[in-house]
């Protein structure tokens, strides 16, 4: 009866695991990487000098004109106050996809010069949504699910030589033994932050799972014929008045909420919020108290204190980490590549367990040059979008929409050369291609990172930029070593 279930489980584990893994791979990549999206930012702006003067509250006013400029444009703008992670003042707004900012002097209010860029977020709007809104929310919850499933069925079928397999790694063995000892040993010590992370993630995408209108419904609606609608005259957007100075409001929300508790102000048509920053503690609680756009008056204290509302903070607060220190961010980043490390190994494992039987025939091959293109390829686009941050010209017309395009460009070009390597039945140089490709990207950034930002000294190198050069060299040896190893 064991061998029975441990065999289904087997099947479930490898076929579960690779059609949801490939995407899973993406997921926790974006994930490890929005982990540190506010000092991804800080990169992606070398002319922002690292260090910053302490907070002055006056300095709010002098950001006003920019506000006021994008509540023109019908945006909905917010100032994000200086914190431990960035010691600077940004005004930014949504675009629909990343959030882009504007940077200030938190002490005289002066605005920064520096370049436009998508930031650190856009792999947080990659790791939830993967740039297509609800439909890649409702497929990333589903690969949630997937990710659940594939976690348990592993632990039944390795439970039995778990502890063995946990204290060997043999990485000259036999290819298909060490990739399995990378697997193994990239899955265990942090199972407990994957189980954790999957749970988190599912729920607090549950409405896209169990949505209010069925997905029959959606269909019907989506694909019914809409007769041709009216276009109505287009409205006058509503005077926007000058907004009322926010120290004073400041202040007052401080009395409230606590002092240096305040993380963003928002803009909104009828009110300004000045809300909880979110490092505060593991609820993400967005308590907010709002004022008048007019004259400032006060208008309400927002807190929802109910326990469904306190589970849906608290699995925000632990998914997201952003109440978290700089240890505890460390340790999210490293689970996380860790899970990537899992799925993309065990991705190799399947294809390579398969090979002899089926490797001559195109569902095999069509599998294999999406794993390539998933694989090095998604890591070769990443670097890709860091190159175009430092190499585009800082005067380009949507700069931000120009470096994610750069993304894209690369990770389709490089899962096609990918694809048609192992459709003519040279996969290994596809492997051996990109690989390469990404090792060299990956070391020469630091090189590119010391020519394309200002100030740059051989005795002074800020945390921010030495740590993302680090990781990339990190990056690039391991590249070649695999290079060498196929």
């Amino acid at each position: 009866m064991q061998d029975t279930l441990r065999t289904r489980m087997g099947w479930l584990h490898a076929w579960i695991g690779f059609s949801a893994g490939l995407l899973l791979f993406l997921v926790f990549v974006t994930g490890s990487l929005a982990v540190f999206d506010t000092e991804l930012t800080r990169w992606l702006q070398p002319e922002v000098p690292p260090q910053a003067a302490p907070f002055s509250a006056h300095a709010l006013d002098r950001t006003l004109p920019d506000v006021q400029s994008l509540l023109k444009q019908g945006e909905k703008p917010f100032i994000t106050l200086p914190s431990a992670r960035d010691p600077f003042m940004r005004v930014q707004h949504h675009d629909g996809y990343e959030f882009l900012n504007v940077p200030f002097d938190p002490e005289t209010g002066a605005r920064i010069n520096t370049r436009a860029t998508a930031g650190g977020t856009f792999f947080y709007d990659l790791h939830y949504t993967m740039r297509t809104g609800l439909y890649g929310e409702t497929l990333i919850a589903f690969a949630g699910l997937a990710l659940l499933v594939t976690v348990g069925s592993g632990i039944i079928i390795h439970l039995k030589g778990l502890i063995p397999d946990l204290l060997l790694f043999r990485p000259f063995a036999a290819r298909l033994r060490a990739w399995l000892d990378v697997h193994i040993l990239a899955s265990v010590p942090f199972l407990p932050f994957v189980i954790m992370m999957a749970y988190t993630g599912t729920f607090i995408r549950a409405r896209t799972v169990f949505p209010p209108v069925s997905y029959i419904a959606s269909f019907e609606a989506l694909f019914a014929a809409h007769p041709s609608p009216h276009v109505p005259a287009k409205e006058e957007r509503p005077e926007i008045p000058l907004l009322p100075s926010l120290p004073p409001l400041l202040s007052q929300s401080e009395q409230i909420l606590g002092v240096g508790q305040i993380g963003h102000i928002l803009f909104l048509s009828d009110s300004i919020l000045f809300t909880r920053t979110d490092m505060s503690g593991p609820l993400l609680t967005r308590e907010h108290v709002d004022f008048s756009p007019r004259d400032g008056h006060f208008l309400r204290h927002v807190l929802l204190p109910t326990p469904v509302t306190h589970a849906q903070q608290l699995m925000e607060g632990l998914h997201f980490a952003r109440w978290a220190g700089s240890g505890l961010r460390w340790m999210y980043f490293l689970s996380g590549v860790l899970g990537a490390v899992m799925f993309g190994s065990g991705s190799v494992i399947f294809l390579m367990k398969r090979r002899r039987q089926s490797g001559e025939r195109i569902m095999f091959r069509i599998a294999e040059g999406l794993t390539i293109g998933a694989l090095p390829g998604f890591l070769l686009a990443t670097l890709t979008f860091f190159w175009a941050n430092r190499l585009l010209p800082v005067s380009l017309t949507s700069r931000p929409l120009a470096e994610v395009h750069s993304f894209f460009v690369m990770w389709c070009f490089s899962a096609l050369v990918g694809l048609l390597l192992c459709l003519w039945g040279r996969s290994i140089l596809g492997w051996k291609l990109q690989l390469g490709l990404l090792g060299v990207l990956a070391i020469l950034l630091t090189p590119l990172d010391l020519l394309t930002r200002s100030g740059v000294s051989v005795f002074h190198a800020p945390t921010v930029f030495a740590t993302t050069d680090l990781c990339a060299l990190l990056l690039g040896l391991i590249s070649f070593q695999m290079v060498r190893r196929l």
